[in-house]
């Protein structure tokens, strides 16, 4: 292998092969994008050279590896069908979403990789030091805030590793999404984040015949199943030794307003700030990817059975921040407009769940658009929305 100078990275780069530390040690995979955060530590840590076999990935083999043309990718890149200042400041929402996706996909993979590993040691007895976890929430807290694209990211995301552990970092991000939308501070913010991040770890409990179970499950399998929030409180307050403040959140997040949920079916005023935030984002990231026993359901949908079947189970004045903020048809889902185009929601109108502004992507016979088009419904009141589609429809 040869030796590569840090002082010749730069953030975004890729390799074709890994890159190490030493010859055992993989800093950065093959494929995968160097961020910020990594040269820093390789600075903090006073390592001056890493070594590969790889060639650097250029521009054009970047935007084919990358999927420019597929899910996740914005094209702005075209001439305006209407040049206004409106459009102007949609584009910029567009571009602002590309620039934010390299560091996006680099935390939520740092943070998958450590969720897998830490959920793996636990169900085998094993435990890890809160350090590498406050670490990644401060990631996810200081990206998550400084990034108002955020949700067009999230729903356009695709991650293929074990679900559980996916499920973890989706419901952390969307929690902190949240509780950014609440205005918690910075350290309330990363207290947030390592509650959600711990917040399933009981799971690891459950047998696997039980928790990937296709078909019905029986009344043993939901005992063995209800558990999991009392076994996960138990892992953490005394093999993790996590403060009481935070490891609350996995003993109560499948708890309920209305004194309906497990495991002690308290009420809303006995249930803590941070589990009322974290269980909104869970049920909602629940939904919206797939289990083993159901199919993904749409990002609508989840946000209808939230605010009419399971509203008693929230925080009224949170869903309704969570709502406005992402609109009936959250932002960064697709949809098919009255006049068959189809498009992806990347703004909310405020107190109009129902009528976001859209990016035009296809027109109404299913061809892809070579301008960039946009469609404000607030404004235009001869459309509305007339279906939610999946993300990968709309490009």
């Amino acid at each position: 292998m040869r030796k590569i100078s840090i002082r010749d990275l730069e953030a975004g780069s890729k390799f074709t092969k890994s890159l190490y530390l030493d010859k055992d040690t993989v800093f950065v995979g093959a494929d995968q994008p160097i961020t910020q955060q990594d040269l820093d530590r390789l600075v903090q840590f006073g390592i001056t050279f890493i070594l590969t076999d790889g060639e650097k990935v250029t521009a054009d083999q970047n935007d084919k590896s990358s999927g420019t043309t597929g899910p996740g990718y914005f094209d702005t890149n075209l001439p305006f069908y209407q040049d206004d200042e409106n459009s102007t400041r949609y584009k910029y929402l567009l571009e602002k979403a590309n620039s934010s996706k390299v560091e996006f996909n680099a935390v939520f993979k740092d943070c998958f990789d450590l969720v897998q590993k830490t959920y793996k040691s636990a169900s085998e007895g094993r435990y890890t030091e809160i350090r590498e976890f406050r670490e990644i929430a401060e990631r996810i807290a200081d990206h998550t805030k400084t990034n108002a694209q955020i949700p067009i990211l999230l729903l356009s995301h695709s991650h293929s590793g074990y679900y559980l552990y996916t499920h973890i970092c989706y419901a952390t991000f969307f929690s902190v999404m949240l509780g950014n939308f609440l205005e918690f501070s910075r350290p309330k913010l990363i207290d947030l984040a390592l509650a959600s991040l711990f917040a399933d770890i009981g799971m690891v409990t459950v047998p696997e015949e039980v928790s990937e179970k296709k078909g019905n499950l029986t009344e043993l399998d939901l005992k063995t199943i209800k558990r999991h929030p009392v076994t996960g409180y138990q892992i953490l307050t005394q093999r993790l030794k996590l403060k009481n403040s935070l490891a609350i959140v996995a003993l109560q997040h499948h708890e309920a307003v209305d004194g309906s949920g497990y495991p002690q079916r308290i009420l809303a005023n006995q249930i803590e700030e941070l589990t009322k935030v974290f269980m909104i984002a869970d049920q909602f990231a629940a939904m919206i990817h797939p289990r083993p026993y159901r199919a993904a359901i749409l990002p609508y949908e989840a946000m209808k059975i939230m605010i009419s079947e399971n509203v008693n189970r929230f925080d009224l004045k949170m869903v309704r921040l969570f709502l406005n903020k992402l609109s009936m048809f959250p932002v960064g889902s697709g949809v098919v407009l009255s006049d068959l185009r189809m498009g992806m929601v990347i703004e909310s109108n405020k107190d109009k769940p129902l009528r976001p502004v859209i990016r035009v992507t296809k027109d109404a016979d299913g061809k892809r658009l070579k301008h960039l088009e946009f469609v404000d419904l607030m404004k235009d009141l001869n459309l509305y929305i007339q279906q939610a589609i999946p993300f990968s429809q709309i490009y």
